[in-house]
């Protein structure tokens, strides 16, 4: 697997962002995952207009671990009047880093899929459609004509944890024993669990690395609200 581009210092007083890939790039799983993006709406999906400020405006803050926080500023910061950087350049690299990811999704991203039940992690893809509206999992190798692992609607995510904050929701772990258990060598800096707001069952992906995960936490977090705010213009989105 190809390594893809670290972290990059954030600029003074705004988020804190890894760099994004450059757009040229085409993630693939062993040859396997190829497409396109023609037809995607990427001037609306990324676009901060279409963006919860609380979800555009991530704290630059790190915890004590030194992992990046994407908590909304309204809800951690010391107050409302907490500046707030909105400027258009900080904007332009919100939307081109958005954009970024997903193109890499329509074509395919490499990962793993955990199994609830043994806690074991197989090879697998997931995949963005280019409408936007509905995330992917596929297994790896594929066959043409093979049932998707998991199909997720986009517009019904509720949440997206890594392992710490998935082991500590509420007082109550949306961890399974199995996969606490199975463990391996960068569980806590490479799980992501993907929570729905409907009867949906969480979703367990390991990333290719801790940035890997980061970027899919805010990326897909923005996206989330372009398809609920694309099917409620449309009059489709019902939650429960």
């Amino acid at each position: 697997r190809s390594p893809r581009s670290p972290a990059s210092p954030p600029p003074a007083g705004g988020p804190r962002l890894p760099a994004p890939a450059k757009s040229s790039t085409t993630s693939t799983h062993k040859g396997k995952f190829r497409g396109g993006c023609r037809g995607m709406p990427f001037g609306s999906c990324s676009a901060c207009e279409h963006v919860d400020k609380s979800e555009e405006n991530f704290q630059d803050q790190l915890t004590r671990d030194g992992k990046i926080d994407y908590a909304p500023v309204n809800e951690n910061a010391a107050g409302a009047g907490a500046p707030r950087d909105d400027s258009p350049p900080e904007k332009s690299r919100l939307r081109e880093f958005v954009k970024d990811f997903a193109k890499c999704a329509v074509r395919g991203v490499p990962c793993e899929v955990v199994d609830t039940q043994t806690g074991v992690a197989t090879s697998a893809a997931y995949f963005v459609d280019p409408p936007l509206q509905r995330l992917t999992i596929r297994r790896s190798p594929s066959q043409p004509g093979e049932v998707p692992h998991r199909e997720l609607e986009m517009a019904h995510i509720k949440d997206i944890h890594d392992l710490d904050s998935a082991k500590t929701l509420k007082g109550s772990c949306l961890v399974p024993e199995a996969v606490l258990r199975a463990g391996g060598e960068g569980l806590r800096d490479r799980l992501l669990v993907i929570t729905f707001d409907n009867q949906t069952p969480p979703a367990f992906i390991l990333e290719g690395s801790a940035v890997d995960r980061d970027r899919f936490i805010m990326c897909a977090k923005i996206l989330k609200l372009y398809a609920q705010n694309s099917q409620q213009a449309q009059g489709g989105l019902a939650h429960p």
